[in-house]
């Protein structure tokens, strides 16, 4: 029986032992598991929102200019990229409507005179004169539309931007030019004014009245990189779009050296008044996988916590954000190992 109650008290003594191990052990690897971070404070700033933007260049104005009756083109005074002052003849048309038509008036002339004479000397009556004198000017205005209808002549100081038929081809009155992204309407010539040209953008509904204001845009054309260009709001389309929430703003540009094309693409910068923001670093903000949403973690009280952050700005090494307010203690290192509500160790360095 002794032997039972030493055997006993051995076996308890050694139980004890290992529990108490145990949870030295796992009161250890608690410790050890405790992860270091490095933390800043959020400030609140002031900086100016940047607004990007890209679209494609366009004419100042541009005319697809053709004539009001069909015909033969006799010929086409400017080459495609040629410069032409407001007032100069572009094309000229083959007469032979206009020869038809004057020897029209000229036989209904000789009509009007005989029927004259016989009116005058009691032969006929008035009533058939007063209907000769009617085609008689109609014949007159024939003739007149057909003469001008022989020469187009450029509506305002711009370039031939294209030959929509050639010398010898015949004018129908629907004969659309379809180069993608500019008018489509019938013509000989596609006319364009490039001494000015629009850079279209679409704007956002909400970011609409932010720009409405601004007077300095700055704008750089792909093919250009290292060109700034100075730009100003020219026009906003009336109608917001029912799909994207966006109108059409038009951006107004020099370009009298002729340097940027139509069709071209071109970005904008928009700078909006300054305004106050929260600043964390780049570096502690985080996407959760899979979705847009952005977070990062503040220490308080030794213990991490994830709050949900909105990106305001994009200003390199920082970002301005929403959700975080000026003081709070933000995680700027080793946030990959945190998890919401866990106890960290800050660091000292």
């Amino acid at each position: 029986m002794k032997k039972l109650l030493i055997l006993l008290s051995v076996s308890v003594f050694l139980f004890s032992s290992c529990l108490e191990k145990e949870e030295v052990q796992e009161q250890s690897a608690v410790t050890e598991k405790k992860p270091v971070v490095a933390v800043v404070p959020a400030k609140e700033e002031t900086y100016s929102p940047v607004l990007e933007f890209g679209g494609s260049f366009k004419p100042f104005r541009e005319a697809n200019l053709s004539a009001r009756m069909p015909g033969k083109i006799k010929k086409i005074h400017y080459r495609e990229g040629a410069t032409v002052p407001k007032g100069s003849v572009i094309v000229t048309l083959s007469g032979e409507m206009a020869e038809a038509a004057e020897a029209e008036l000229e036989a209904v002339e000789k009509d009007y005179e005989r029927v004259k004479d016989l009116v005058d000397s009691g032969v006929l009556p008035q009533q058939q004169l007063d209907h000769l004198e009617a085609k008689l000017n109609a014949s007159k205005a024939k003739v007149k539309m057909t003469k001008e209808n022989m020469e187009i002549i450029a509506p305002f100081d711009g370039m031939v931007a294209e030959h929509m038929l050639r010398e010898g081809e015949e004018f129908m009155l629907l004969n659309p030019g379809l180069t993608p992204g500019f008018s489509h309407a019938n013509g000989i010539i596609r006319f364009m004014d490039l001494n000015r040209l629009f850079l279209e953008i679409q704007v956002d509904e909400k970011e609409l009245p932010l720009i409405q204001k601004i007077k300095d845009i700055e704008v750089v054309a792909d093919a250009y990189p290292d060109t700034k260009i100075k730009g100003k709001i020219y026009s906003t389309e009336t109608l917001v779009s029912v799909i994207s929430r966006t109108a059409v703003v038009k951006i107004e540009i020099n370009n009298a050296k002729k340097l940027i094309k139509p069709g071209m693409f071109g970005r904008v910068k928009i700078s909006l008044p300054e305004i106050k923001a929260v600043m964390v670093p780049r570096l502690a903000v985080a996407r959760q996988a899979g979705t847009n949403q952005h977070y990062l973690f503040v220490v308080e009280n030794n213990t991490a916590l994830r709050k949900e952050v909105e990106i305001l700005e994009d200003l390199g090494d920082f970002y301005a954000v929403k959700g975080v307010e000026s003081g709070e203690t933000v995680v700027s290192a080793g946030k990959t190992k945190l998890k919401d509500n866990i106890p960290v160790t800050v660091s000292s360095k």
